[in-house]
């Protein structure tokens, strides 16, 4: 026999201090106090007292011991009591790999399909009072149920699994499992993982594993070379060419020749032939020129069981360069700053302005028109009358003191000292910047806003500052301040899904870092070690924006982890011998509910203050 609600011992010590309790009442018994007076005359009405004396005797034993059995019989009913053995009623986690590799095929079905298999009979073997929890394991360790009784529902969870994207965290999905257990379980039962159990390399000799651990295993090790990387970079030599890198791995057991064919927009674009053995990744570069915008095809001609990773698509940004108008009467003076690759500069006289020219930036040289440009705009010497900072003064034989190298328009200019023969130094406005400056005021201004202007107040070529290295950078700054898409330097990269590291700058201000996805939500991270760290757990598109770069991730690959893990030689394995569906037991709590309740009515009528009493006492006398 044994109890559903109390144990042994809580039954034991509720049943001894309910019997110390009724004794103490039985032993307990209030009567009058009897005075002798001499006359009652001098006495008047009083309340009654009582005093409280001890019997040394029990002068009813028999219904001290009905009622004690019959309290006795009605606590063994609130224990719950059964009889025969509960082998049931243990709680278990069940663990169904779910990675990416779980999509291989072997003949017409997949790992997975054998995988539920093999978990649907975990679950049908089970006794019906055992719990299970469901679990889906890939990167994460995700619960589908809680501890769930219901074969039903879990059957419908298992059948309902699908691979996922990422490599399987074994070490995590057990941790979790032990977790559950510890915490929400009633007794303990078995920790099942059932799946191909393919993981990083790192975690391949994974030795530690629960004690009561049970392997489900299916055929894993199935031959795969899959690509790994696909990233692309804007070449340092030339601003129109790509240059690609490709990895390959080969994932199986046996030697693999494969071929690399690249195409972009459907029209060829490169090609390479492997050579891999088992456990092999090798990488191939291609350049390929291209101004415009459109898809990159990575695709190998292997036929294996995973086609999933045989196939990359990258999407390439147009790069358009910055148009920029320069009026000027001298332009073969400033052609020399403005000609780059990135730049398409068009040189016009003052007389031809036209404030609403179709231009990113604006030069205006020594003039200013009467109605200001739409779009951002550098001015050089501005005319005091026209300048949009106000000019100070004009100041001969004036020295260039600083520069603001906090800011990104001074970022890299060091040269002091220089003495100019004539400058306009401008008075500042709230919001603006000075980039330049000297003991007379501001000689650089910088003003932010939705069209940003920069005045300069001396000219970069027709003065000392032509022989400087501070003039082309100053012009640099210039126009990526205010065209920063134009010159953020762009990496594209087809990866796995999961965690991904980015090396970053030493020094590198976590607040102007920004990591979102396609739908612009933003993704949290990591900076340690100039290493930047996030996690996607779906395919999808990433954009780390770092300052001046920007690093494009298109996580469209399947992340097939390298190893094949091998548990040890103690850890359960397969599909456990049924115990049954039925539990030999039988509640019998109604029946000591059923005597205490009669013992205590027994008790009453024989031993009570009723009319009962009395007249059952009245027919002993008689009889007597």
């Amino acid at each position: 026999m044994n109890f559903l609600n109390l144990s042994l011992g809580e039954l034991l010590g509720m049943a001894g201090a309910i019997s110390a309790g009724v004794i103490a009442l039985y032993l307990l018994d209030r009567s009058k106090r009897r005075q002798v007076v001499a006359t009652l005359r001098f006495w008047g009405a009083a309340d009654s007292r009582t005093e409280m004396k001890h019997r040394k005797r029990i002068q009813q034993p028999w219904s001290l011991l009905l009622q004690l059995l019959s309290l006795l019989f009605l606590l063994i009913a609130l224990a719950g009591p059964r009889l025969g053995t509960d082998d049931a009623g243990r709680d278990h986690v069940l663990i169904l790999d779910t990675s990416a590799w779980m999509g291989a095929r072997t003949g017409r079905t997949t790992l997975l399909d054998e995988s539920r298999a093999a978990a649907l009979a975990y679950v049908k073997a089970l006794p019906s009072h055992d719990r299970v929890m469901f679990v889906r394991a890939d990167a994460l360790a995700t619960p589908v149920t809680a501890f769930e009784s219901d074969r039903q529902v879990l059957n419908d969870a298992i059948r309902q699994s699908q691979p996922g994207a990422s490599a399987l965290n074994l070490p995590q999905a057990l941790e979790f499992a032990q977790r559950a257990q510890t915490l929400q379980a009633r007794h303990a039962g078995e920790i099942v993982f059932a799946g191909a159990a393919r993981v990083p390399e790192n975690e391949a000799a994974l030795s530690a594993v629960p004690a009561n651990l049970r392997i489900l295993p299916v055929n894993g090790a199935l031959e795969n070379v899959g690509l790994r990387k696909v990233g692309l970079r804007r070449s340092p030599s030339a601003a129109d060419t790509w240059d690609i890198f490709v990895s390959v791995r080969n994932y199986g057991l046996k030697p693999r020749a494969v071929g690399l064919e690249l195409q972009f927009g459907g029209a060829p674009a490169g090609s390479k032939s492997f050579s891999l053995s088992p456990g092999e990744e090798q990488q191939a570069t291609f350049a390929y020129r291209t101004h415009a915008a459109g898809y990159l095809e990575a695709r190998l001609n292997s036929r294996d069981a995973f086609p999933q990773d045989d196939r990359a698509v990258v999407e390439l940004p147009s790069e358009k360069p910055l148009r920029v108008v320069v009026y000027s009467t001298e332009p073969e003076l400033l052609k020399p700053l403005i000609s780059s690759n990135q730049v398409d500069a068009v040189f016009e006289s003052p007389a031809k302005y036209d404030p609403q020219v179709k231009a990113d930036i604006v030069i205006l040289d020594r003039f200013a028109p009467p109605t200001r440009p739409k779009a951002s705009s550098i001015w050089i010497e501005p005319p005091a009358a026209g300048s949009p900072i106000p000019v100070k003064g004009t100041k001969a034989g004036i020295k260039l003191d600083a520069w603001r190298t906090d800011m990104p328009l001074g970022a890299g200019l060091r040269t002091k000292d220089v003495l100019l023969a004539s400058a306009e130094t401008f008075t500042l406005a709230p919001g603006d910047i000075p980039v330049a400056e000297s003991t007379e005021g501001p000689l650089i201004v910088a003003r932010p806003g939705s069209s940003k202007i920069v005045v300069l107040g001396f000219h970069p070529v027709k003065s000392s500052m032509k022989y400087e290295l501070a003039t082309p950078l100053l012009f640099a700054n210039t126009l990526r301040w205010m065209a920063p898409d134009v010159f953020r330097t762009r990496e594209v990269q087809a990866g796995t899904v999961g965690t991904v590291n980015v090396p970053i700058e030493r020094g590198t201000d976590p607040s102007t870092v920004r990591v979102i996805t396609e739908d612009n939500r933003p993704l949290p991270f990591t900076i340690e070690d100039n290493e930047l760290r996030f996690f996607s757990g779906a395919p999808g598109t990433v954009r780390v924006l770092t300052g001046t770069t920007e690093l494009v991730y298109s996580q469209t690959l399947p992340d097939v982890a390298e190893s094949l893990w091998r548990p040890p030689s103690a850890v359960h394995k397969g599909i456990p011998r049924s115990t049954g569906n039925t539990v030999s037991t039988t509640d019998i709590w109604p029946w000591f509910a059923v005597l205490g309740a009669l013992g205590l009515l027994l008790d009453w009528l024989l031993f009570g203050r009723s009319r009962a009493y009395r007249l059952v006492a009245s027919l002993w006398r008689k009889a007597a």
